[in-house]
């Protein structure tokens, strides 16, 4: 029996992952569209620090005036004036970095709401299936000059095809079983298991 060399998880498959990819892509779009739009958000709280900022230097200009005849007393006002700026400035920043926090959280969380259903639904049993087919090509590989083989397709064929199917490959699988014609069920087990279409030979 001619080695199969050739190893694919079929068109419908494979179209099928090219959805999923494009469809994962579109949410993590989705997430930093959202993520960008939510961290404009800081332009609020960097006003509120400049603002700080803006109260701070008013306070220094309010404890650097001496006038001769009230004397110093304006130092105490301005170092009160300038711890209020600060608070406000600190304040400000947090804000900011608080709404960069919020922004990535739910950037992240768009994406995982889009993709979640297809972690939970697609992901595992396309892993399952991408592992079935590797065995399914070693055995190919190992077996592939033992003559028992095609009958064991054909015979995994039959158990396993939707009986529309088996009905356009025999009217009558039994008994092509029972008569050693394989090659058209062992084939078609080839190509449920995503083997590209290439004629067994003996």
């Amino acid at each position: 029996m001619r080695r199969q060399r050739q190893f694919s998880g079929g068109p419908l498959t494979l179209l099928a992952d090219l959805l999923v990819v494009l469809w994962v892509v579109l949410w993590l779009m989705a997430g930093l569209a959202v993520a960008d739009a939510t961290e404009e958000l800081t332009v609020l709280g960097d006003g509120v620090a400049e603002a700080g900022g803006g109260v701070i230097e008013s306070g220094k200009t309010i404890g650097s005036i001496d006038i001769p005849v009230v004397g110093g007393g304006f130092n105490e006002a301005g170092e009160q004036l300038q711890k209020a700026g600060r608070d406000i400035e600190d304040t400000g920043r947090d804000t900011s970095e608080s709404v960069i926090d919020l922004s990535r959280l739910l950037g992240l969380a768009v994406t995982l709401l889009g993709i979640a259903p297809l972690l939970i639904y697609y992901l595992p049993p396309r892993l399952a299936r991408a592992g079935e087919a590797l065995a399914f090509k070693r055995m190919l590989r190992e077996g592939a000059q033992e003559p028992g083989l095609e009958e064991f397709l054909a015979r995994r064929a039959a158990h396993h095809l939707p009986y529309r199917r088996l009905r356009k490959i025999s009217e009558a699988p039994w008994r092509d079983l029972d008569a050693g014609r394989h090659r058209a069920l062992a084939e078609a087990e080839l190509r449920r298991m995503g083997v590209a279409r290439r004629r067994l030979q003996t």
